[in-house]
């Protein structure tokens, strides 16, 4: 049996020898025969005439490997280092899978401390988080029937939300509009992805009644401490100011149409789920204070009584959710959670060092994808999809159907993670055929024009490059489908 320190040296082999290739020193060793490359060009293999013809505006990399022997079968430019975009959650979901286990579950607790008489606690109310992705208010209301089968109807003490010492974010990436609800505030106390929905209906005297709430199946609980405001101004659509105790949003009055709804970001997460909970709460009868978070463990929490508690599903089918409906949210928790570092900068560097450690080579800056100084080369991402081919993450990658004019292949089994920012486009994962899987990688971008066009929501060509990226992708997969034939 192959040992680790021999498989990694073959991968590494492999892939020097492509750089060398690429500048013309050799020709690649391919399933089938290729020319030999100009030595004044990067183009190698099959790929090049893929790249060649497609003429995308920006830079392209890529590389295929054979996950079995290590080789690279075929790259175009497989050094050059570009923005990953959300094929990052893909080494985000390798990370958690090693450190945390298939069967982690994350916990939120609601505990009493203290006595009952009468109809009143006299003591507090602890919500305990551990950064749950997946709580959601429909959870709130269950926590809020438990309380109330104790007979609890009103407080004399306090409601803790206690983060547990999960680092709090106010936000991933700082180059995002602030209505970007992607790019959400993380804490040990997650709710509803941390979005506030935000909804407006036109009154017939030409004003709007507006709402923010976190709205689960049954319950809507209204927030006291996000608030909204219609002005009228030029731009821009949304303004927003952020204190501990409030977040005050404004609208541009012509943004608005017919009445209608969008999710906008909590920045107070655990202030958001605090009154979300003591909202319900009221609606069934019990008075609950405002809110007070508690950073950290709370030091009597060994004193209080659980009375309710709500698991997540088990890691794996968090992290499959994760990479399939590309929630950065979810992203962030698990690499923080895997890390336990303390804040997102080390956190990172973490993962770029399981990843390097597992032939990736470059660095990212979080675990999302969402801020574009990331860099990572085609040809080390491959290489950590050949080393994590029998680590289960294939399994966890969303399945797609390639096409040839318009049908789809018979037998070709596609398992992928996809990236997107504005011309920025990646995507990565496996290619299998009758049993055999390839491990591959493409990242393009037109950085030039990404940075005319930073903070910009859908800038003019945006669509039609990533388009154009997109098609290039599929048909490099196409080409490459012959090393598997």
């Amino acid at each position: 049996m192959e040992t680790t320190f021999t498989r990694r040296a073959a991968l590494g082999t492999a892939l020097a020898a492509v750089g060398s290739s690429a500048l013309g020193l050799a020709p690649l060793n391919s399933l089938r025969p290729t020319a030999r490359p100009d030595p004044s060009s990067e183009r190698v293999g099959g790929a090049a005439s893929v790249v060649r013809a497609f003429s995308l505006r920006g830079q392209v990399s890529c590389a295929l490997m054979d996950p079995e022997t290590g080789a690279v079968l075929d790259a175009y430019a497989p050094e050059m280092e570009l923005p990953p975009a959300s094929v990052t959650k893909a080494l985000t979901a390798a990370y958690g899978l090693q450190k945390l286990g298939r069967d982690f579950q994350f916990l939120t607790s609601l505990s009493l401390q203290g006595r009952v008489t009468n109809g009143t606690l006299l003591g507090d109310i602890i919500l305990t988080g551990s950064a749950d992705p997946t709580l959601h208010t429909d959870d709130l209301v269950n926590f809020a029937k438990a309380l109330q089968k104790t007979g609890v109807k009103a407080v004399k003490g306090r409601l803790l939300i206690v983060d547990n010492g999960f680092p709090y974010l106010r936000e991933i990436d700082n180059g995002q509009l602030p209505q970007a609800n992607y790019n959400p505030a993380i804490a040990g106390v997650n709710l509803n992805l941390n979005r506030v929905q935000f909804e407006w209906a036109r009154q017939a005297g030409g004003g709007y009644d507006l709402t923010m709430s976190a709205p689960g199946r049954i319950y809507r609980p209204k927030i006291p401490s996000i608030g909204m405001r219609v002005e009228e101004r030029n731009g821009p659509s949304y303004g927003y100011q952020h204190t501990p105790e409030r977040e005050q949003w404004s609208v541009q009055r012509s943004a608005l149409g017919k009445d209608a709804g969008r999710w906008l970001p909590a920045r107070n997460p655990r202030r958001y789920a605090g009154e979300a909970f003591q909202v319900i709460c009221a609606e069934m009868g019990i008075e609950l204070p405002s809110p007070t978070i508690v950073q950290g463990q709370h030091p009597e929490a060994v004193l209080a009584v659980t009375i309710a508690q709500k698991k997540s599903p088990p890691y794996h089918e968090i992290a499959k959710s994760m990479l399939k409906l590309s929630t950065n949210l979810t992203a962030e928790v698990i690499g923080l959670t895997a890390s336990r570092a303390p804040n997102l900068r080390q956190s990172a560097e973490a993962l770029s060092q399981f990843a390097q450690a597992h032939g990736m080579r470059g660095a990212v800056v979080d675990h999302s994808g969402l801020s574009d100084q990331s860099r990572l080369t085609a040809g080390g991402l491959a290489m950590f999809m050949a080393w994590q081919h029998r680590n289960g993450l294939a399994d966890l990658l969303k399945p797609k159907i390639l096409r040839h004019k318009g049908k789809p292949m018979a037998g070709v089994d596609l398992r992928v993670k996809t990236g997107t920012l504005n011309f920025v486009s990646s995507l990565s994962g496996y290619l299998t055929y009758q049993g055999k899987s390839l491990g591959f990688a493409i990242l393009t971008a037109d950085l030039a024009q990404r940075g005319k066009v930073k903070g910009r929501e859908n800038p003019p060509g945006v669509k039609g490059w990533e388009a154009r990226s997109r098609s290039l992708q599929y048909a490099l997969l196409r080409e490459w489908l012959g090393h598997l034939r």
